[in-house]
């Protein structure tokens, strides 16, 4: 799959699933309009692909909810979403190095380079997602950075509010990596040269949003997603650093160390407007791209945007935990924002207790605030039955885990200070499923022998 991108993804999406692919040929304002068409859609349990052939202010045509069906995503792989799931935790172990193209200047995403004062991000569309927004935003950017320590490329979504025609407030989490890089460069009075790339296919943002340390090799995830090295092409200002050959738009430039600029508020993953603060500036100083490219975007805490960070935390997850608890972790599920449910084999947990469990994972993973586990007899996906786990096997003066004054995400509005309290559940039957009250059940035989269509009369 070395050719793939975005517009390969649209295609097959057309050509194979034309339900799931809505064309709208009418005008479409950029502000609210797309995000209210994404969230009535959402309401009626619908999260196609929309292509917005005409939004007022731009030449540029929008695409929106690229990633958010994992199942989609699969069957243009030809993978089903569980094996999806698989190839992503299987991505860490194998990673393949991307590959630069032998002719940069004749890459797609150079067809046309504007320098200095031909940059102007007012071509861009100007989007807007909530009523709390005062300022246009671009969602769907990847950031690439290098850390300046080892070399190491960085990949990182960040969003970036539009300021005026060549910069923007970009918004860094304290803790995450594109934060780690630039608290390196300000100590040393440096800016941070970054590259963004915008438009590709989602198993590049699949990759780009891999969960690890700051060594973790992001090209090379994707590279493990494809199947094959993901052609890129060196930066026009830094050469160090790298985007993919077939990317539809770049904008490149650096993060300022002097210079900042209240970014906010804005309408975040968690459902919350997160609050105006003070953010670095991001100066575009050169901007590319395709023969006419395709704008992608993100509708900000909507499907899509759940989707993303959830299939990338439980990637992880899957990782880290089986490594960390062999054959005691069933399986996991992401019901909510920084939530995690946990099914347990609690036999195997070798002398330790659920309460340990609790503690050792939360206090390892940056991005979870909740843990709930449960048995093997719960079915994780249904709220009815975790919710009668929670009510029937907790007591909650013995089985609660409160950890106080660990960092938090940056994106919970209950946070204090970037402080946050974690919490964890035992909703485990104690000292165990064997020795638990009976659950009621219907002899097996009598529940085989029973033929609905013929109670129906079907």
């Amino acid at each position: 799959m070395s050719g793939a991108d975005l517009r390969s993804f649209l295609q097959f999406v057309r050509d194979h699933s034309p339900r799931e692919y809505v064309r709208l040929d009418r005008t479409i304002s950029p502000q609210w309009e797309l995000a209210a068409i994404v969230a009535k859609l959402e309401g009626a349990l619908r999260a196609p692909i929309i292509e917005c052939r005409q939004v007022s202010g731009t030449t540029l045509p929008v695409v929106t909810n690229v990633c958010a069906s994992l199942s989609r995503i699969a069957r243009s792989v030809g993978r089903t979403e569980r094996e999806l799931d698989d190839m992503l935790a299987g991505a860490y172990d194998r990673p393949i190095p991307p590959r630069i193209v032998a002719d940069g200047a004749a890459a797609p995403v150079r067809h046309e380079v504007r320098r200095g004062a031909a940059v102007d991000l007012g071509w861009l569309p100007q989007m807007r997602y909530t009523e709390v927004e005062t300022a246009p935003y671009l969602t769907a950017t990847a950031v690439v950075a290098r850390d300046p320590d080892g070399g190491t490329l960085n990949i990182s979504y960040h969003r970036l509010m539009i300021c005026d025609r060549a910069t923007t407030g970009i918004f860094m989490a304290p803790g995450g990596h594109l934060h780690a890089i630039h608290t390196k460069n300000v100590a040393s009075g440096a800016d941070t040269p970054i590259a963004v790339f915008i438009g590709g296919h989602p198993l590049w943002s699949l990759g780009s949003l891999a969960a690890g340390g700051l060594e973790l090799d992001e090209f090379g995830i994707i590279g493990a997603l494809l199947g094959a090295p993901l052609e890129v092409v060196p930066g026009l200002l830094d050469g160090r650093l790298l985007v993919p050959a077939s990317a539809e738009i770049v904008l490149e430039g650096s993060i300022r160390h002097d210079r900042h600029v209240d970014e906010g508020p804005f309408g975040e993953y968690a459902g919350y407007a997160m609050p105006r603060a003070t953010q670095p500036v991001f100066e575009v100083a050169l901007l590319s791209h395709r023969d006419q490219p395709v704008f992608q975007d993100i509708v900000a805490g909507r499907v899509e945007h759940l989707t993303m960070t959830g299939v990338a935390l439980r990637a992880h997850l899957e990782r880290a935990l089986r490594r960390a608890y062999p054959e005691t972790i069933l399986e996991l599920y992401l019901p909510a924002p920084m939530t995690l449910f946990l099914k347990l084999d609690k036999s195997r947990l070798a002398g330790r207790g659920v309460s340990e469990l609790i503690r050792e994972v939360l206090t390892s993973q940056p991005y979870l605030k909740r843990l709930v586990c449960f048995d093997p007899d719960v079915e994780l996906r249904s709220l009815p039955r975790t919710q009668w786990a929670v009510a029937t096997r907790t007591q909650i003066d013995r089985d609660l885990v409160v950890i106080p004054d660990q960092a938090g995400t940056g994106l919970d509005p209950s946070e204090r200070e970037g402080r946050t309290t974690k919490w964890g559940l035992d909703a485990t039957a104690k000292p165990d499923l064997a020795h638990y009250a009976a659950r009621n059940r219907v002899p097996q035989h009598v529940l085989d022998r029973v033929d609905l269509s013929e109670v129906l009369g079907r």
